[in-house]
């Protein structure tokens, strides 16, 4: 804002606006120079070089880390503050968990069960847990928060998430999805607490070859949190608490990761940049964020949990097969796109296949190895992601191109993407009966 004796401006940067906007001194809300302020424009008369508005919002000092902050969140519509009522209903919900919903529920509370996450992660919605069943044979289960048993469907919280539709995630902070109570608390696998949870259950021998699975809603106690390092530094042969579960761990997830690899599916690599903070939250530094066995443990489980979900609910053979379900669906790349990128590459000395899919997956994951460790590897890999459609969420089930899965859902993150919760509140519905 710059405010004079009788009138004022908001001073845009906006590439879509280049006019500034015109403030009547009644319409400033207590705005003062220097002041970054959300405007709403009521009026541009023909005549007129300037809008004119009125200030919605004061969100702070320029420059101020919170300020600008806030001002990118704004710039995009997304939401910078959680409404109040929200905030109180979220509150007002219980921490204690009803006997007679415990009696409907299987129970893993005395199941080994651990959360994996960044060491800076404070939402845990998913657990993975471990059970001998004999020689080599083991109980493997994916438990995901139940967020839908505290947000009832049409109400005050669920209308808030649905309007957010996914957590956002800026340099310095989450603008979450569901309020603190529920996203960090409630919801939140924390260790030694009991937690609602709906789970896919499967069981499986050494080489994660699956003969049943299970889907439900479930109880667990998580004895464990773990970062993805800890976990890490314990497949390179480090201690660490039950480190043998781990390792068997790491062995079924390491054997799932080969079998989807020869069906097909294109090994993605894109390397995330983090920054390092001081105590303003002003950037000091970079870092690559490794991808290590780590984290393609807990993908590798989170992708079968997922799969399996859709493939029970939509699958031919489904019972439910013509009931509404959500699918992530991605769809073949698009040729033009495709043609460019092996231009591109050719002219780093790679070349590609693409008369069939399967030579076309071939191709892509030879150049994802042969770039490894070389200058180019980003280029390639950050232009290759480019190349592919994007998935996107539909009833319509056309399969997932990328992964070489007929049928794929989002079921394991509800406390930061609604559409998991749509799928949750699906599930509920078909298991009763519904």
């Amino acid at each position: 804002l710059r405010v004079e004796r009788n009138y004022a401006f908001l001073l845009t940067n906006d590439r879509e606006l280049s006019s500034d906007i015109f403030i009547p001194k009644n319409n400033l809300k207590k705005g003062v120079t220097g002041d970054k302020a959300v405007v709403e424009i009521v009026d541009w008369p023909e005549d007129q070089m300037h809008p004119v508005g009125r200030v919605i919002d004061i969100l702070g000092k320029k420059g101020d880390n919170d300020t600008e902050m806030h001002a990118i969140l704004a710039a995009y519509n997304l939401p910078y503050v959680y409404p109040t009522a929200v905030e109180n209903a979220a509150n007002a919900i219980s921490d204690k968990i009803p006997e007679h919903e415990v009696e409907t529920r299987e129970d893993f509370r005395d199941v080994l069960t651990f959360t994996i996450d960044p060491h800076d992660a404070k939402d845990f919605d998913d657990a993975i847990s471990l059970r001998s069943l004999g020689k080599d044979e083991w109980e493997l289960g994916v438990h995901i928060a139940d967020v839908t048993y505290y947000i009832k469907e049409g109400g005050i919280i669920d209308k808030e998430a649905y309007r957010r539709a996914t957590s956002v995630y800026l340099v310095d902070r989450t603008v979450p999805m569901l309020p603190e109570r529920l996203c960090n608390y409630l919801c939140s696998l924390r260790p030694d607490e009991e937690k609602l949870t709906f789970s896919v259950v499967f069981e499986m021998d050494d080489d994660a070859n699956i003969y049943n699975n299970w889907i439900g809603k479930t109880i667990i106690k998580s004895c464990r949190r773990y970062t993805y390092e800890e976990v890490q530094a314990m497949i390179e042969g480090g201690d660490g608490d039950y480190k043998e579960e781990i390792l068997t761990f790491n062995k079924l997830a390491t054997k799932l990761r080969e079998k989807r690899m020869a069906a097909g599916s294109i090994n993605f690599h894109s390397e995330e940049v983090k920054f390092i903070l001081d105590e303003n939250k002003k950037p000091i530094d970079t870092y690559i964020r490794e991808q290590n066995e780590s984290h393609e443990l807990i993908e590798d489980f989170m992708l079968l949990a997922n799969r399996t979900v859709a493939e029970t609910f939509g699958g031919k053979q489904s019972k439910w097969k013509n009931h509404t379900f959500v699918f992530r669906v991605h769809d073949e790349p698009n040729p033009e796109k495709l043609n460019k990128f092996i231009l591109l590459i050719s002219r780093l000395g790679y070349s590609m296949d693409i008369s069939t899919r399967s030579k076309l997956v071939s191709s892509y994951n030879k150049l994802f190895k042969d770039v490894e460790g070389k200058g180019e590897k980003n280029l390639v890999e950050q232009v290759a992601v480019r190349t592919m459609a994007k998935a996107v969420y539909t009833t319509d089930n056309i399969g997932h191109y990328g992964l070489a899965f007929k049928f794929y859902t989002h079921f394991t993150s509800p406390i930061r993407r609604y559409p998991d919760m749509m799928v949750h509140r699906l599930l509920t519905k078909y298991l009763d009966k519904g």
